[in-house]
């Protein structure tokens, strides 16, 4: 019955676009099919698709999606909203929904409810191999969000902000429940429109927090509060405000355990990110650098070498060569020694021997995860996709391979009316020692995707074709590919 309605809403959609002269929505319709040689999608595939993506393969895929195309009221007030579907047919048949939401706008300012794309962070959204902490490899949380999503001049001509502040649901994930995610982004920008150079600042802060466990957990265990993790307004406030000095003097503060008190109550952890755009002529480089923190160590300056550096140049228009992107990916401090710019400013270390565990928790083990798929950066592998060699066999685990460097490039590039789109990323794995004493023999990995846009005239329509292989010692050797038809109006 769900896919009968589903299949029901594609045609009453197609209709609607076919139909309606105004065009004030855009709706696009995309069918296609996947194969690969493991029936695993190759690691390119699989990451940064919001989640939308078959399980096993081979398997065929319906999109359809519908947007609002222009404002439907006056220009102070606006009204816009979002849906995306995809019908997975194969071994392990599949609805999901990546986007549905309602946002309305005053001004500058908007609030939205539901499930959207988005990514967080500076870097080069259209080619990144992901924003460090919030990339676009999990499905959307659903979640109620308000703020300025442009950059609005504060003061001074030459100084504009942007910013978020939301509250999610993790729902019913494989080992806990009913928790909730908190998240919130402020971001500075120096310099005019006009200016040659602008700098940018900012911060990422996302919070897993409440909701109770759903795996047996000792009596009187020092994670729980009465059976289940605590939430209620006071811890809400530290979420918010994850400064201990100025909560730690109230009566209420020492009620709590102390794993909550420790870890500033819930699974902490983002980014802060700095950057520098260069305008040459017609061309524009950004130089970027994403800080990663878990639970307050970023501002010891104990692992500041940890953190996604990145450069993206886009060229004049006319070039053939639309975007290049490289990126290196660094995680193998996670508090395990002082941080070279600590050494340099002769900076004591405030968090000595404390590791991070990164996008792992000892209260939630589904970890930095939405439906088992990495909210941050894919490199950071989940455990089950590993070669079983490679995996520790400890169900509670999310990501055993945490501890990597990766260096990646991106390029866009257009001949004729055909567009590509290439992938290459090199990678070495070390796992992470604080499991379980396991460690990871050091491993390479390849992965390479190129993704072919072909017009089809007669159609008025696209040619979607995907190509990706995988090689080296983490996951499988792999090669599969994705050919669909896309059909906008």
């Amino acid at each position: 019955m769900k896919f009968l309605a589903v299949i029901l809403t594609c045609i009453s959609l197609t209709v609607i676009a076919q139909q309606n002269p105004q065009k004030k929505f855009n709706y696009q319709f995309e069918l296609g099919g996947f194969f690969s040689l493991t029936n695993k999608l190759p690691f390119w595939q699989a990451s940064n698709q919001y989640g939308s993506i078959p399980s096993d393969l081979p398997a065929f895929m319906c999109r359809q999606s519908i947007k609002t195309k222009k404002d439907t009221l006056n220009k102070f007030f606006k009204f816009d909203y979002g849906f995306e579907a995809v019908t997975i047919l194969g071994k392990k048949p599949q609805i999901l929904l990546p986007e549905a939401f309602l946002c309305t706008k005053l001004g500058k300012f908007e609030f939205y409810v539901g499930r959207r794309k988005e990514m967080f962070g500076i870097v080069d959204t259209l080619m990144s191999s992901g924003s460090i902490s919030w990339s676009g490899n999990a499905m959307p949380i659903p979640k109620v969000q308000i703020g300025m999503p442009n950059y609005s001049k504060l003061f001074f001509k030459w100084l504009s902000v942007k910013g978020t502040f939301s509250h999610g649901w993790f729902g019913d994930q494989r080992f806990a429940k009913s928790y909730f995610l908190h998240q919130k982004t402020l971001f500075f920008k120096i310099g005019k429109p006009t200016s040659k150079m602008n700098l940018y600042g900012g911060i990422v802060h996302n919070v897993q927090w409440g909701g109770m466990p759903k795996v047996p957990l000792a009596q009187g265990d020092d994670r729980l509060l009465n059976g289940r993790f605590p939430q209620d307004w006071f811890v809400y406030g530290n979420v918010v405000l994850p400064m201990k000095n100025l909560w730690k003097h109230s009566p209420k503060f020492a009620s709590y355990n102390a794993f909550e008190t420790t870890n500033h109550f819930g699974n902490h952890l983002g980014s802060v990110d700095a950057a520098a755009e260069f305008k040459i002529k017609k061309s524009r480089l950004l130089v970027y650098k994403q800080f990663i923190f878990e639970d307050g160590q970023l501002f010891g300056l104990t692992n500041t070498d940890d953190g996604l550096y990145g450069l993206s140049f886009t060229p004049k228009p006319e070039s053939s060569f639309k975007k290049v992107v490289f990126e290196y990916l660094f995680t193998k401090n996670q508090g395990r020694y002082e941080a070279g710019l600590a050494r340099l400013l002769g900076l004591k270390d405030r968090h000595p021997n404390e590791e991070n565990f990164l996008f792992n928790h000892q209260q939630y083990f589904d970890g930095w995860s939405y439906n088992r798929q990495t909210i941050g950066t894919p490199f950071l592998t989940p455990e089950e996709n590993l070669r079983s060699e490679k995996q520790i066999d400890n169900g509670y685990v999310f990501i055993n391979n945490n501890r990597v460097w990766a260096v990646y490039a991106g390029l866009l590039n257009q001949i004729g009316v055909i567009r590509f789109s290439n992938r290459l990323s090199y990678s070495k794995n070390f796992g992470n020692t604080s499991l379980l004493g396991k460690v990871i023999v050091p491993v390479v990995q390849i992965s390479y995707s190129v993704n072919t846009i072909i017009p089809l005239k007669r159609l008025k329509a696209d040619l979607n074709v995907n190509i990706s292989v995988d090689h080296g010692d983490l996951i499988k050797d792999n090669f599969g590919t994705f050919v669909s038809i896309i059909k906008k109006w």
